[in-house]
This record gives C-alpha cells, sequence and structure tokens, in this order.
C-alpha cells in the first residue's frame, strides 16, 4: 500500500478539486510533474514543512510534530494499485534529472529520515474515484475521514493523562 502525504494547508484545495495534481518538485527544476506517494505507513519525512530565513537563505526542516502543529494537521490518501506509479529511480531516468538533482535529493532524504527507496510517482493527476481512503493523524493513530466528516478513532481514556503546561 502507498500514501500521498499531505497537510492541513493543502486538504482543503484536495477536496474542493476533487483530485490529486501533478506538480514538479522543489528539487527536480525540469522534471516531470508527479503526484507523490509514499510506502511508509507512519508519515512520510519529506512531507515534513520547511522553514527559511530569507536573510540567509538557510532553510530548517520540521519535524513531524512541528508539521501537525504548524500546517494544521497531517493528512494522508490512499488510491488504487490501478493509477499507475513508477518508482523513484525510475522518475529519475524518464525524467532525465541531472546527477546533481538526484544527489541533492538523496542528501535531503537521509538528513531528514526518509529513503527514495520509499517513494512511487504517478505522472497524471489521480480524480477522487481513485481515491480509496482519506485519513487524518491522531498523535498516535490515522483516523478516517469520509468525505468531508472527520470520523474520530475510538479513544482508550486510561491511554491518556492530562498536565498542566508549565
Amino acid at each position: 500500500m502507498f500514501w500521498h502525504y499531505t497537510t492541513g494547508r493543502h486538504i482543503d484545495a484536495i477536496f474542493e478539486s476533487g483530485r490529486l495534481k501533478a506538480q514538479t518538485p522543489r528539487w527536480a527544476p525540469g522534471g516531470m510533474p508527479a503526484v507523490w506517494f509514499s510506502t511508509s505507513d507512519q508519515w512520510e519525512p519529506s512531507a515534513n514543512c520547511a522553514f527559511e530565513r530569507l536573510s540567509t537563505r538557510h532553510r530548517l526542516l520540521g519535524t513531524r510534530e512541528m508539521t501537525d502543529v504548524l500546517c494544521d494537521g497531517l493528512f494522508r490518501i490512499s488510491v488504487r494499485a490501478s493509477v499507475g506509479v513508477i518508482t523513484w529511480g525510475q522518475y529519475c531516468s524518464e525524467g532525465e534529472l541531472s546527477a546533481r538533482s538526484m544527489e541533492g535529493c538523496r542528501s535531503v532524504a537521509a538528513i531528514e529520515g526518509s529513503h527514495p527507496g520509499r517513494w512511487l510517482a504517478c505522472l497524471r493527476e489521480i480524480p477522487s474515484e481513485d481515491w480509496l481512503q482519506v485519513e487524518r493523524w491522531y498523535g498516535s493513530q490515522w483516523g478516517v475521514i469520509e468525505g468531508m466528516k472527520e470520523v474520530l478513532p475510538s479513544w482508550n481514556e486510561s491511554e491518556f493523562q492530562l498536565q498542566a503546561a508549565g
């Protein structure tokens, strides 16, 4: 199984358009537009937010927890296998990416705790008819969203203990 990971900052636009749109990744200027997926079943670190200091162009990579809080939640969408995906390696060779772009991507992936071997790409947009499930992350588990309504996972109250801030 594979998932398209995204954040709350993008999920409304995805729902409104009713499709996952193929885009050219920042690390592959001139590359082919694609919808990206991961075989990671918890979260894809390359989907984390990044912060850039404008004065120095220094880029700080966020964590899953930072991305969850600062980007209005974590979401993932699974799709039918029949949409047709290719591996990251196939994407690189078919897109004729430069060695520099590929090595830069590998380096960033390693820093983020990801691996291009888990990445898949679909070279076309994917309409909602091909989506299997949309889920939201609730701190320790994924909960299914049906239509535009969230279906919260069942909570075992004994698993949680409230703590005062500070």
